[in-house]
């Protein structure tokens, strides 16, 4: 094959003739219908099991508009002047209305990075503000596995609370969006760690609904469920979105089965069946946002590695201008191995030393390069072999035994979800 993948920001080449013998996976994703915003209008129109947004208002009320941050690209400059209108047209004022941008644990968003976030609707007279996963809160229960429910009290001081974000693949809750713009996006810190620490079993290893594209039976969704129905919000709407960021579909309505029924279209798409697993995987995150630091970048290290046979190659391109996203990733490798993480998890779970487990799980399965900005020593610490190229990841891979095999190729790995329809290893014999 030829051409190229992304890469932070840009794309990078792939060489010519290297990977002649490479299948390429990557979803078909409808073209829009119609523009965007008319697209997101017909949805809030015909919303699923609500009434339609502007009549949820009255002029008196106070709306908080919770969007995600920068990590998650939602298309929120395309759809908030859409919900916008509904709360004009609902008599709500401008200054009573407060774009509220979900953090959840993540750092706080620059003043140019609300700019982008939110687009030119920054400045038609809104309120913007941020959640804290550290400031004040708001008990207001708890759920059956003992997750303290704690939001902030700054969004909940509003009357109306409407959540945005976009559907996509999240490698223990399932999917991303709905439900979790405002658990853990609005939560306090404690409320997240909990939520999350229910992707293990009570006695050992991960639990096998809580993965990728699993909301029936997943714990940490259900909890999630849970914690958000004791302080629902009044409406939703989540895009769907291409690689190329352009909206293709949205879902519009009830907080909880619209982002079903928009899980249920994401899946339809972004599910990528292969007739086996193979020797040899190369795969981009996807490019900004979603290499932007390597926590979000694991993601796509998650779906690719689902496609890699035992014992093989997985060449991974993500820049990670951000670095590793959360100063308490990194320090959970100096445990070594999985087990151990798991053990020290158990003692003390903490949210980003799940991802720096669920990735050494990974490294210790199969081989990983990495082609990115961090520090080299960093990457090998990680349990993967750093590469400055994707050159020079192919050349390594190309030396290891699975470099000589079939080859996947997967452009958008944050994207898309492999899964094995039949069969063993692509080019190996069946016995």
């Amino acid at each position: 094959m030829s051409g190229t993948l992304r890469y932070g920001r840009g794309a990078v080449a792939v060489p010519a003739g290297i990977l002649d013998r490479a299948t390429v996976a990557a979803a078909r994703v409808p073209a829009p219908s119609r523009p965007a915003q008319e697209l997101l209008r017909e949805r809030l129109a015909h919303p699923i099991d609500s009434p339609p947004f502007r009549s949820l208002l009255n002029p008196a009320d106070s709306l908080a508009i919770v969007v995600s941050d920068i990590t998650r690209y939602s298309a929120t400059e395309v759809l908030l002047p859409v919900l916008l209108e509904e709360s004009d047209a609902a008599g709500v004022p401008r200054g009573r209305v407060t774009v509220f941008v979900a953090r959840g644990t993540h750092r706080a968003q620059t003043v140019d990075e609300l700019r982008r976030i939110v687009g030119p609707a920054i400045d038609s007279g809104i309120r913007v503000a941020q959640s804290d996963p550290d400031g004040p809160v708001v008990e207001v229960g708890r759920t059956a596995r003992g997750t303290p429910v704690r939001l902030s009290m700054a969004l909940l001081e509003h009357d109306r609370i409407a959540i945005t974000g976009t559907l996509s693949f999240h490698y223990f809750a399932g999917f991303g969006g709905g439900r979790k713009a405002l658990v853990p996006g609005c939560a306090a810190r404690e409320t997240a760690v909990a939520t999350h620490s229910h992707v293990f079993l009570p006695d050992r290893g991960k639990h096998p609904r809580a993965a990728s594209g699993v909301l029936d039976g997943n714990p940490v969704h259900e909890d999630l469920v849970e914690a958000v129905s004791m302080a629902p919000p009044a409406f939703l709407l989540n895009t769907l979105l291409g690689p190329d960021g352009m909206v293709f579909d949205a879902v519009a309505g009830h907080w909880r089965t619209a982002h079903e029924e928009g899980a249920r279209r994401y899946a339809a798409v972004f599910g990528i069946g292969l007739p086996g697993r193979f020797p040899l995987v190369v795969a981009s995150a996807g490019g900004f946002p979603k290499d932007i630091n390597f926590i979000q970048a694991h993601k796509a290290l998650d779906h690719a590695f689902l496609a890699v046979a035992t014992g093989g190659t997985l060449v991974l391109l993500a820049e990670c201008p951000d670095g590793f996203g959360s100063a308490e990733f990194f320090p959970w490798f100096r445990h070594g191995d999985a087990d151990a993480m798991e053990t020290a998890l158990r003692e003390g779970y903490r949210i980003y030393g799940q991802t720096a487990h669920a990735t050494r799980v990974k490294t210790q399965a199969c081989r990983v390069v990495l082609v990115s900005s961090l520090q080299p020593d960093d990457v090998r610490a990680m349990g993967m072999t750093p590469a400055e190229s994707l050159d020079e990841a192919l050349r390594i891979a190309a030396r290891l035994p699975a470099g000589t095999q079939p080859a996947l190729v997967l452009p958008d790995a944050g994207f898309v979800l492999p899964h094995v329809v039949q069969g063993p290893a692509v080019g190996e014999k069946k016995h």
